[in-house]
């Protein structure tokens, strides 16, 4: 019998199992090949965080201004802010959270507070790639009594050695 037609067939079976596999590896160098930047994200999900607890339906909520949120914002708004021990990340603090409350018709600072790594603060407006992420929202509200806020909130996301490529 003719097996010439079965050598030909065979040399195209390798051509296309070679083919099937470059792709294979291709797309997996393309999905993980880089890392995921989700500082971002990471900052944005803190900021709402944060004003969901200083501020709910419009109006602040109750201890704002009590002792309990000025000593520690971050426990009162259950917030963790531990990162894992890489890069040697447990050193040097990763976040920086900022609330201002102003009065909204003379904008008079009613409330300031800061927790995390001051340091990260001077690092916002600048949008290069080995440098925090800074994101800063605003949000107005009123007390039980009708006098109306603006609450300034800011995040920073530091993460550089892990999420910036």
């Amino acid at each position: 019998m003719n097996k010439k037609g079965d050598k030909l067939i065979s040399v195209y079976w390798f051509v296309i199992l070679f083919i099937v596999a470059a792709a294979i590896v291709y797309m997996v160098h393309t999905f993980y090949g880089k890392p995921y930047d989700v500082r971002q994200i990471e900052a944005d999900l803190l900021i709402s965080k944060i004003a969901r607890c200083v501020s709910e339906g419009g109006y602040l909520k109750e201890g704002v201004f009590g002792e309990d949120f000025k000593g520690n914002f971050g426990n009162f708004c259950n917030l963790n802010l531990q990162v894992e021990d890489s890069y040697g990340w447990r050193e040097q603090e990763q976040y920086y959270l900022g609330v201002e409350i102003l009065k909204f018709d003379s904008y008079e600072k009613v409330l300031s507070l800061q927790e995390g790594n001051k340091q990260l603060k001077d690092f916002c407006g600048q949008n290069e790639k080995n440098f925090p992420i800074c994101l800063e929202r605003s949000l107005y509200s009123l007390d039980k009594e009708g006098n109306s806020y603006k609450i300034n909130l800011i995040s920073i996301v530091r993460k550089t050695e892990k999420n910036v490529y």
